[in-house]
Protein backbone atom coordinates (compact mmCIF):
# COMPACT_ATOMS: atom_id res chain seq x y z
CA UNK A 1 0.00 0.00 0.00
CA UNK A 2 1.51 3.22 -1.00
CA UNK A 3 0.72 6.61 0.78
CA UNK A 4 -0.54 8.10 -3.08
CA UNK A 5 -2.77 5.12 -3.57
CA UNK A 6 -4.43 3.49 -0.23
CA UNK A 7 -8.32 4.79 0.56
CA UNK A 8 -8.04 7.60 -2.25
CA UNK A 9 -10.77 8.92 -3.72
CA UNK A 10 -11.30 9.59 -7.15
CA UNK A 11 -10.15 13.24 -7.96
CA UNK A 12 -12.90 15.19 -9.42
CA UNK A 13 -13.28 16.63 -12.37
CA UNK A 14 -15.28 20.22 -11.59
CA UNK A 15 -15.12 22.72 -8.83
CA UNK A 16 -14.32 21.44 -5.51
CA UNK A 17 -11.10 20.05 -6.30
CA UNK A 18 -9.09 22.30 -4.23
CA UNK A 19 -10.93 20.92 -1.21
CA UNK A 20 -10.47 17.76 -2.11
CA UNK A 21 -6.72 17.93 -2.60
CA UNK A 22 -6.46 19.94 0.92
CA UNK A 23 -8.22 16.45 2.56
CA UNK A 24 -5.90 14.42 1.21
CA UNK A 25 -2.74 15.96 1.81
CA UNK A 26 -4.28 15.89 5.65
CA UNK A 27 -4.27 12.44 5.74
CA UNK A 28 -0.69 10.55 5.13
CA UNK A 29 -1.05 6.25 4.88
CA UNK A 30 2.13 4.39 5.88
CA UNK A 31 3.04 1.16 6.74
CA UNK A 32 5.63 -0.47 9.70
CA UNK A 33 6.24 -3.84 9.01
CA UNK A 34 2.76 -5.26 10.05
CA UNK A 35 1.00 -1.66 10.90
CA UNK A 36 -0.46 0.77 8.87
CA UNK A 37 -0.11 3.68 10.04
CA UNK A 38 -2.69 7.01 8.92
CA UNK A 39 -1.00 10.06 10.01
CA UNK A 40 -4.24 13.43 9.98
CA UNK A 41 -2.47 16.67 9.99
CA UNK A 42 -3.68 20.12 10.29
CA UNK A 43 -7.40 19.90 11.06
CA UNK A 44 -9.59 17.04 11.78
CA UNK A 45 -13.19 18.07 10.70
CA UNK A 46 -15.80 16.42 8.91
CA UNK A 47 -14.70 15.77 5.27
CA UNK A 48 -11.17 15.31 7.23
CA UNK A 49 -12.72 12.74 9.27
CA UNK A 50 -14.87 10.77 6.37
CA UNK A 51 -11.74 10.47 4.13
CA UNK A 52 -9.88 9.10 7.38
CA UNK A 53 -12.81 6.37 7.71
CA UNK A 54 -12.46 5.87 4.53
CA UNK A 55 -8.47 4.95 4.65
CA UNK A 56 -9.08 2.98 7.88
CA UNK A 57 -11.11 1.00 5.67
CA UNK A 58 -9.46 0.74 3.13
CA UNK A 59 -5.97 -0.45 4.87
CA UNK A 60 -8.23 -2.84 6.85
CA UNK A 61 -8.90 -4.53 3.85
CA UNK A 62 -5.40 -5.04 3.40
CA UNK A 63 -4.65 -7.28 6.29
CA UNK A 64 -2.52 -5.62 8.77
CA UNK A 65 -2.45 -6.69 12.41
CA UNK A 66 -2.72 -3.21 13.69
CA UNK A 67 -3.97 0.26 12.90
CA UNK A 68 -2.40 2.72 14.34
CA UNK A 69 -3.78 6.78 13.73
CA UNK A 70 -1.34 9.36 14.31
CA UNK A 71 -2.27 12.55 15.49
CA UNK A 72 0.32 13.96 16.85
CA UNK A 73 0.68 16.35 13.39
CA UNK A 74 -3.11 17.98 14.37
CA UNK A 75 -3.66 21.58 15.02
CA UNK A 76 -7.14 22.03 15.63
CA UNK A 77 -10.46 19.79 15.17
CA UNK A 78 -14.09 19.88 15.24
CA UNK A 79 -16.81 17.79 16.82
CA UNK A 80 -17.51 16.50 13.25
CA UNK A 81 -14.27 15.63 12.96
CA UNK A 82 -13.45 13.85 16.17
CA UNK A 83 -16.50 11.71 15.69
CA UNK A 84 -14.52 9.95 12.55
CA UNK A 85 -12.15 8.51 15.54
CA UNK A 86 -15.26 6.64 17.32
CA UNK A 87 -16.30 5.17 13.62
CA UNK A 88 -12.20 3.99 13.20
CA UNK A 89 -12.66 2.02 16.26
CA UNK A 90 -14.77 -0.65 14.90
CA UNK A 91 -12.78 -1.13 11.59
CA UNK A 92 -9.87 -2.03 13.95
CA UNK A 93 -11.24 -4.28 15.97
CA UNK A 94 -11.20 -6.55 13.03
CA UNK A 95 -7.40 -7.02 13.59
CA UNK A 96 -5.42 -8.93 15.91
CA UNK A 97 -3.76 -6.54 17.13
CA UNK A 98 -6.23 -3.88 17.01
CA UNK A 99 -6.15 -0.06 16.60
CA UNK A 100 -4.33 2.20 18.61
CA UNK A 101 -4.12 6.11 18.60
CA UNK A 102 -0.97 7.91 18.91
CA UNK A 103 -1.16 11.66 20.69
CA UNK A 104 1.02 14.13 22.31
CA UNK A 105 -0.20 16.98 24.44
CA UNK A 106 -2.44 19.42 22.56
CA UNK A 107 -5.26 19.51 20.12
CA UNK A 108 -4.49 15.12 19.07
CA UNK A 109 -5.55 14.18 22.46
CA UNK A 110 -8.18 17.00 22.84
CA UNK A 111 -9.60 15.68 19.83
CA UNK A 112 -9.58 12.10 21.29
CA UNK A 113 -10.33 12.49 24.72
CA UNK A 114 -13.68 14.89 22.63
CA UNK A 115 -13.86 11.94 20.43
CA UNK A 116 -15.11 9.34 23.11
CA UNK A 117 -16.57 11.78 26.16
CA UNK A 118 -20.20 10.88 25.28
CA UNK A 119 -19.02 7.63 24.56
CA UNK A 120 -20.54 5.05 27.16
CA UNK A 121 -19.03 2.06 25.29
CA UNK A 122 -15.73 3.04 25.89
CA UNK A 123 -13.44 1.44 28.05
CA UNK A 124 -12.59 2.61 31.21
CA UNK A 125 -8.88 3.12 31.84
Amino acid sequence: MTAATAGTPPRPTAAGSDRLDTVRSAINITTDGPTVVIAVERHLDQPTGEALVEAAGAAVATGPSRLDIDLRGLESFTDDGARALVACRGLGSKLSEGLHYRTGRGPGREALLSAYADDTDAPAE
